[in-house]
């Protein structure tokens, strides 16, 4: 069976926004997790709550999880929604030199030995915030335009990559989180893109 690290923030680690203590959802509900059940894919869900691009410190966190890590085909990234949300003057550009210098690490790593093809550079959904105000749409175009930022990225490294800026993902009330079933959706989607990718570039 193929074997998938997915790594990213709270959109992979399946954080509810519906709940009161900002629960996780069920395993069965979670993005990862759906596409290792239906589609074939064996899973590990690295999410983390918060998680941004990372660098500094977090680059050795990083090396360390891919240490521990069993074999795998692949490394599925799906980063940037919070860099942009915790910068004051948000730019996609911006990000995607941070992503840059990241997916660069990954490469190095041991796993990887420069193999574009084990990485699957995915772009976030697209975020809606933009209903509280012009500043908070701004952010929501920032996050959108992280696609083609992230297209050239993956092309330059001749990453595998998944455009999930354009597909219509359901949000909770924060306009940030995937419901139940934005999560479902999701997989769905994925799941259609990596069987293109791996026909396209088995």
């Amino acid at each position: 069976m193929r074997r998938m690290v997915c790594f990213g923030d709270s959109n992979t680690y399946g954080y509810d926004a519906g709940s009161r203590l900002g629960r996780r959802l069920g395993e069965e509900e979670r993005w990862p997790e759906i596409l290792a059940a239906r589609f074939g894919w064996e899973t590990a869900n690295e999410g983390m709550n918060g998680r941004e691009i990372p660098e500094g410190w977090f680059l050795q966190r990083f090396d360390q999880l891919m240490d521990r890590e069993p074999p795998f085909a692949l490394l599925a990234v799906m980063l940037g929604t919070n860099d942009i949300f915790n910068s004051f003057r948000p730019d996609a550009c911006e990000i995607g030199k941070k992503m840059e210098v990241f997916v660069e690490h990954i490469l190095k790593h041991q796993r990887f030995r420069g193999e574009g093809k084990k990485v699957l550079l995915i772009a976030p959904a697209p975020t809606d915030i933009g209903r509280y105000g012009e500043e908070e749409a701004l952010y929501d175009r920032e996050v959108q335009a992280l696609g083609p930022v992230y297209r050239q990225i993956a092309e330059k490294y001749g990453l595998r990559f998944a455009d999930a800026s354009g597909w219509e993902i359901p949000l909770a009330h924060d306009g940030v989180h995937f419901t139940g079933e934005g999560h479902r959706r999701f997989a769905e989607r994925l799941a259609q893109r990596l069987a293109e990718e791996l026909m396209e570039y088995p």
